[in-house]
């Protein structure tokens, strides 16, 4: 189930999606650039990931940032404690290469996929 909020000013999310086991809290933004590192959007939605730090955060409960670019390509992030981490569209965290930058970037595929179960 998927419940969609009006926008207000000081507003969190833009909608919450509820299934069995996980609720996920997701912001949406559009943005010019989406190439850069999960380190370099932590500093540029810093507001955003901020308000979005102010749900709880557990294995059930998923704060999440999707960012649009105006190609409408999207890239996901779950919102941790002290860090972000990339989401494919699945919804399982992305493998980060040495230079910071998940391999969807790069054009490769992950060896593996990791173990966590998918946010949304």
């Amino acid at each position: 189930m998927v419940q969609h909020y009006r926008y207000e000013p000081g507003a969190i999310c833009d909608f919450t999606i509820m299934s069995p086991g996980i609720v996920t809290h997701v912001r949406i933004k559009c943005v010019r650039r989406l190439c850069c590192t999960a380190e370099e959007m932590g500093r540029t939605f810093a507001a955003e990931i901020a308000a979005l730090r102010i749900i709880a955060s557990s294995q059930e409960i998923s704060r999440e940032l999707w960012l649009c670019s105006p190609r409408y390509a999207w890239r996901f992030f779950r919102v941790l404690d002290r860090s972000l981490a990339e989401l494919g569209r699945d919804g399982t965290v992305l493998p980060v290469t040495a230079s910071g930058t998940s391999l969807l970037g790069t054009g490769k595929a992950p060896a593996e996929k990791p173990g966590s179960a998918p946010a949304s």
